[in-house]
């Protein structure tokens, strides 16, 4: 879920905090969100849908093994996360070794952190920073739905983690972003490698090799690619409905 989402949770929130079993609210701790996010984790048994921010490392490492636990037992797990966690080893290693079945992905995007089981019950957290500002579990159909829209629509803007993991660091350069910039905006090979001070055959073959690497098949697809893989800003926000609107 993207930053956007944050304002429709919490007005989603505030129309339902009196009524005890629709929102429940959570001590904002580290403690208290691991254990709604186990409880949450524990009890799906269809889909999970997961977005992790990798800003507190422990918890989201615990919650990675839970995770784990659920594909082995046959729930279809989703796990969205910031590229920002393709810097944290220990996440990596945990998924690899404990969670090879979560289908991964990860955006550019600030996330709004939740565990969605099964469309009927989420955990969700706001973080000022690290620490968690607020947490909540919610069973508040109208708010569920919209969690699983917003979920849906980040998902599909994503980009799968081992579409990131087989990128090297020429893509990641700040030379390979001026090309994928040249390409995006799209100038001439030769007024692209003028800018960049390299001859128009260097600039080729670079282009010939961050393409093949992206997994396009044309340059109107490399620029594409390189926006899903965070690599270049989107040209516009993902989400364009208001907060208002999608609270419903």
């Amino acid at each position: 879920m993207l930053l956007q989402a944050r304002k429709l949770v919490e007005i989603a929130v505030d129309r339902h905090r009196n009524v005890e079993r629709l929102v429940a609210s959570l001590e904002p701790d580290e403690n208290s969100v691991g254990l709604a996010a186990e409880e949450m984790i524990a009890s799906a048994r269809h889909h999970l849908a997961v977005v992790l921010s990798g800003e507190g490392e422990d918890e989201t490492h615990q919650i990675v093994d839970q995770l784990g636990r659920a594909t082995a037992r046959g729930v279809n797990v989703k796990l969205l996360g910031r590229v920002g966690l393709l810097r944290d080893r220990r996440f990596l290693e945990h998924l690899d070794k404990y969670a090879p079945g979560v289908d991964t992905r990860l955006v550019r995007a600030p996330l709004q952190e939740m565990v969605l089981a099964d469309s009927v019950a989420s955990a969700v957290w706001i973080r000022n920073g690290v620490a968690v500002r607020e947490a909540v579990v919610v069973r508040a159909p109208a708010v569920l739905r919209n969690l699983r829209t917003l979920f849906t629509v980040s998902w599909s803007s994503s980009a799968a983690l081992a579409d990131h993991r087989r990128l090297s660091e020429r893509s990641r350069s700040a030379l390979g972003r001026r090309i994928l910039q040249a390409l995006s905006s799209g100038r001439t090979d030769e007024a692209a490698a003028r800018e960049l001070g390299v001859s128009v055959r260097t600039y080729r073959r670079n282009v010939a090799e961050i393409t093949r690497e992206l997994g396009a098949n044309s340059r109107f697809q490399a620029g594409a690619r390189a926006v899903e893989l965070g690599l270049l800003p989107p040209s516009a926000d993902v989400l364009s409905a208001g907060p208002d609107r999608l609270a419903g």
